[in-house]
């Protein structure tokens, strides 16, 4: 064989291994346990522990990009699966939620536009909502992280492992 076809093929098979071991491509067999936020309550009475949202909409192409790979890494959906409660919401539901005690409803701004009290009450960051934001609250429903943008699965998991 020639050199410049074994220069190829080397090149060609580490560029393979390294798409097969890269973080992305790290995807996840087992599925990500999502619940809704009325399904909350009773969860954290029987086992409390921190809560995990993802607050976005279906226009958001960052938001698309996080379910499509930090979502679906196998490291990120292990953390979250084994330590913490997972809600993935639309801040554009109009459907109206219960959660703390308290109940959240769309409010409209325009004809065709608008965002969910509840997106607004625990995803705003300095009177700001952006899409995508994370944010994690304890088992007292206190906020104790906010983010604004999108996380790699790299990001993210330093947030959930400290």
């Amino acid at each position: 064989m020639n050199r410049p076809l074994q220069f190829l093929l080397l090149l060609g098979a580490i560029a393979i291994y390294l798409g097969c071991t890269s973080p992305q491509a790290a995807k996840s067999e087992a599925p990500l346990r999502q619940l809704a936020f009325e399904q909350l309550d009773t969860l954290m009475r029987e086992a409390p522990r921190p809560i995990a949202v993802f607050f976005h909409t279906d226009w958001c192409g960052y938001c698309a990009n996080m379910k499509q790979t930090t979502f679906k890494n196998k490291a990120v959906v292990n953390a979250l699966n084994e330590g913490y409660y997972f809600v993935s919401f639309d801040a554009e539901s109009e459907r109206p939620v219960q959660f703390n005690g308290q109940g959240f409803v769309f409010e409209a701004q325009g004809r065709k536009q608008g965002v969910h009290q509840l997106a607004k009450a625990l995803g705003s960051i300095e009177g700001q909502l952006q899409y995508p934001t994370f944010v994690l609250l304890n088992t007292q429903y206190e906020i104790i992280f906010q983010m604004g943008s999108f996380l790699s699965a790299e990001q993210l998991l330093a947030v959930l492992n400290q």
